[in-house]
């Protein structure tokens, strides 16, 4: 049978796997011709370095390592003497002392313990091989053309999901059963796995230790490609959400194994960068973990975590010069928090893109040698901080001491065309509270501040979005409806408010929240661009994404300080299946997949608002109500966005763009769970006209002459 493993591109000149170029990276690997070759980056005043393997039921075999220059070790094994699955480690000899290390790039890492354990990529039968050769027009590329047919980068839409909590299982085989729902039922193009990097604890990924091996509580190695196999088969891309910034605090050995750390950054252990010379050793470190994802496992992107506080501009540049080299058509998405600074997605200049083998070569030493110009860093996409908070701004009224301001959106919006935009990440739902968009406008919309018993301001407002989570939880489970006024108002004194709230009070404030949701992804939908939505947004998923993390060792408080409690319940509640919701609001739910769904097929048949350019926007601060004209080539689209509780029928008076439009997408339309009052179907509008737009609504026109 034909091994894929390696196939990326048939057209591709470029080297095929991390084996081909060990003599930059380090770890275990088997050999083309079934040898097993071992190589170690540590501190160069090491004396000696023992590789001892631990064979299934076999006695332990101990070899003396060859060293080849300060602080680089390797040993080559001959066939037949070790198998996949068998373990391994180093035992340094520091010349006072011998101390054992497991593997820093470790494929394959079951505990924390000093024994890796060794990981043949060549056995996994993968069927993706239409996909990997780049002969499936869903395929997402950064080399994509009008003549190879692959899909931009500007058109993705993302899934963003976290292993841990997307299932009840919580495993990679378990999501493997749920994400062809994804592309089949919902229409997204990717999905973006949270980090995946090996630790010890419950938490994001967001603290990985083994920057080579996927998180053994998920499952195997095997497992993590079984998922991403499927999903290539599925018609998703996927993308691995990468840490370079910081290591976590579990059981870590690099500060014994070698110069990788040099202190700390506000994440935890920072990477040793541009210290010292050894530093580009390091950087080969990392840049060997990123090309792991997407040779070995078959990504077809990475998103880099936090780059600004890799602290080293000559890292992120590197990564992205040995990708495009090796993996040309894989695509990087940088979440910067430079407040969009330009040298991040500025392409690399003519001379840095040269093709010959030799010249890359240089060019990477330059940047090793942190002899090379940062004036273009060459990520192909970034998350958008300013927009989001814009987006944010709009429906909750501040964000961040910003005032909700139509000119200042229409600014963000305008620049985040080629970025990705999203209503909420993981971040700004677990790194506040653990409340999602909706129980944040809920929060607003009850009044809740001015309803909690005192307190300081920050943690009134913690305290305020637990309670209109807790409210919402109990009303869509049919609990709040069944408490006589008595038990309603213990209730609410329990959730530490002073006042009885009617249920009629927060039904209505829930069903605007909703609309206000759908709002924000409606919003997002209509700017051309990558979109990307977190698990659950797309069914109004009330259920917290909480900060969850156990540890094995360290101090917990800053958890606290979040405002809940650390480890594993703080786990169980993230699960997507965590909330209950009686029959009389899984309508809501479906009718929100519906809404995201038909806003999937919107973009995927309209170039327009997938990747078009933006040609105008009308805005009229009076009535809160934003427009955007988008075209590309023969498809124009129109989409007038209400960001007030104003409803018009047929009055809201608007120029039109030349040529006469018909509405295709509103989001009134009541299998979206709208009234139905506010539609424009079968009229045909030109130049000036009025229409219908519901409050909190948003309808798109598409140029039909």
């Amino acid at each position: 049978m034909q091994n894929h493993n390696n196939i990326r591109n048939i057209n591709m000149k470029k080297q095929p796997c991390i084996v081909d170029t060990w003599n930059k990276f380090f770890g275990a690997f088997f050999l083309d011709n079934g040898n097993t070759f071992f190589r170690l980056f540590t501190f160069s005043y090491v004396k000696n370095v023992m590789l001892e393997i631990k064979p299934y039921n076999k006695p332990i075999l101990k070899y003396n390592m060859n060293k080849v220059t300060n602080g680089i070790w390797q040993f080559e094994i001959e066939k037949g003497i070790v198998s996949n699955g068998d373990r391994y480690r180093f035992l340094i000899d520091y010349g006072n002392e011998i101390l054992s290390v497991k593997d820093p790039c470790s494929m394959w890492q079951d505990s924390y313990f000093k024994w890796s354990k060794i990981y043949n990529h060549s056995l996994f039968e993968w069927t993706d091989s239409e996909w990997m050769c780049s002969q499936n027009y869903k395929k997402i590329s950064r080399l994509s053309n009008d003549t190879n047919k692959l899909t931009p980068v500007e058109a993705l839409r993302i899934y963003e999901l976290h292993i841990g909590t997307f299932t009840q299982e919580g495993t990679f085989l378990a999501a493997k059963e749920k994400i062809e729902k994804i592309s089949n039922e919902l229409h997204f193009n990717a999905i973006e796995l949270m980090p995946v990097e090996n630790t010890y604890s419950f938490n994001w990924g967001y603290d990985g230790v083994d920057k080579y091996a996927p998180n053994h509580t998920y499952g195997t190695p095997d497992d993590l490609k079984n998922l991403i196999n499927h999903a290539h088969n599925c018609g998703l891309n996927v993308i691995m959400d990468i840490v370079p910034n910081h290591l976590g605090p579990d059981i870590t050995q690099l500060h014994e194994t070698g110069p990788y750390i040099e202190g700390d950054n506000c994440f935890g252990y920072k990477f040793n960068y541009e210290k010292d010379e050894d530093s580009k050793r390091v950087r080969d470190f990392i840049v060997g973990a990123s090309l792991n994802w997407i040779i070995n496992y078959h990504c077809d992107g990475l998103r880099v975590d936090m780059t600004k506080f890799m602290c080293s501009d000559y890292t992120m540049k590197q990564m992205v010069a040995e990708i495009n080299y090796h993996m040309p058509d894989a695509f990087l998405i940088a979440e910067d928090g430079r407040d969009n600074d330009d040298r991040v997605t500025r392409p690399f200049s003519a001379s840095e893109t040269a093709e010959n083998e030799l010249y890359h070569e240089k060019f990477v030493d330059k940047i090793r040698k942190n002899n090379v110009s940062l004036s273009s860093l060459g990520f192909d996409t970034e998350w958008d901080f300013p927009f989001h908070k814009q987006i944010a701004a709009s429906v909750l009224g501040s964000w961040d001491c910003r005032v909700k301001n139509l000119c200042a959106f229409d600014y963000s919006l305008r620049a985040a065309q080629s970025r990705v935009k999203y209503p909420m990440s993981h971040d700004e739902i677990g790194n506040i509270d653990g409340t999602r968009l909706i129980s944040k406008i809920m929060v607003n919309e009850l009044k809740l501040n001015d309803k909690i018993c005192d307190c300081c301001h920050t943690q009134k407002c913690k305290i305020a979005a637990h309670c209109a989570h807790n409210i919402l939880i109990s009303l869509v489970s049919g609990e709040l409806e069944k408490m006589s006024d008595e038990q309603r108002m213990e209730f609410y004194k329990k959730n530490s408010l002073t006042v009885d709230i009617p249920v009629s009070q927060v039904f209505a404030s829930y069903i605007k929240a909703v609309n206000m949701h759908k709002l924000v992804i409606g919003k997002i939908y209509s700017i051309p661009g990558p979109k990307m939505l977190f698990q659950g947004d797309e069914e109004a998923n009330l259920s917290y994404f909480k900060f969850f993390r156990k540890f094995s060792t360290g101090p917990e408080n800053y958890l606290r300080e979040k405002g809940y409690e650390p480890g594993l319940p703080a786990f169980l509640d993230s699960k997507l299946s965590s909330v209950s919701v009686s029959d009389k609001y899984l309508y809501i739910n479906e009718a929100v997949r519906k809404y995201v769904r038909d806003l999937n097929l919107l973009c995927e048949h309209n170039i327009a608002i997938s990747t078009g350019h933006i040609e105008k926007t009308v805005i009229n601060e009076q009535a809160d109500i934003h427009a955007i004209y988008s075209r590309k080539i023969y498809n124009e689209i129109f989409s007038v966005s209400n960001f007030s509780s104003v409803s018009y029928s047929k009055n809201y008076g608007i120029m039109f763009p030349k040529g006469k439009w018909k509405e295709i997408f509103n989001s009134d339309n009541q299998k979206y769970a709208g009234e139905g009052k506010y539609l424009n179907s079968d009229l045909i509008f030109e130049q000036f006209s009025y229409i219908s737009l519901n409050a909190y609504g948003i309808v798109f026109f598409e140029k039909i002459l």
